[in-house]
């Protein structure tokens, strides 16, 4: 299975498609390409698996969400929880946007990712749990969840997927959306 990370030309996408009423664009491309570097430098030979999925997923909401890569903060932090849920998404792995918690755990400075990975893989779970019919154990859902992760599929519509998200999802609250399967909207 191949490791398909969000370039940076991406992460503008999703920024323009969370922030449409916005004159809003990153002021600094070369911080998002810093970013990305730094990732793929760092994950570039690990395998595919479920620890290194939500590793990177959580890589880019910690980075994104406390860089200064564009002048709107507030906007960055949402941009940066959408790139975080689309890049588990495209490797089959749904998650509901309207965890305001776990957004705020995100956003908070002393959040890294040792400590965001394992708590998005939670959020997960709790997910899976709520979703199934029989009684399951976190360690249950996340079995599942490593069964059902396929190749990444291709990285787009993404303003499509982003209307749902950018309706029910702010700074200052959330109102319920599920993530399954969006970048195919």
């Amino acid at each position: 299975m191949i490791l398909r990370l969000v370039k940076p030309v991406d992460i503008v996408k999703i920024d323009i498609g969370m922030h449409l009423e916005a004159n809003h664009h990153p002021t600094n491309f070369a911080q998002l390409v810093d970013i990305y570097s730094t990732i793929d430098r760092e994950y570039f030979d690990y395998t595919v698996n479920l620890d290194s999925i939500f590793s990177i997923a959580a890589e880019y909401a910690i980075r994104l969400a406390h860089t200064a890569w564009t002048e709107d903060t507030n906007r960055a932090a949402e941009t940066a929880f959408a790139v975080c849920l689309l890049f588990l998404n495209q490797y089959g792995i749904p998650m509901k946007g309207n965890d305001q918690i776990l957004f705020n755990v995100m956003r908070d400075e002393w959040t890294t990712v040792d400590k965001f990975a394992p708590r998005l893989m939670l959020e997960h779970a709790k997910t899976v749990i709520s979703n199934s019919s029989a009684p399951l154990t976190a360690g249950d859902a996340l079995e599942m969840t490593k069964r059902s992760i396929h190749s990444p599929i291709r990285f787009g519509p993404l303003t499509t997927g982003l209307k749902s998200l950018r309706e029910s999802f702010t700074v200052s609250g959330c109102k319920g959306v599920q993530w399954d399967n969006y970048i195919n909207d």
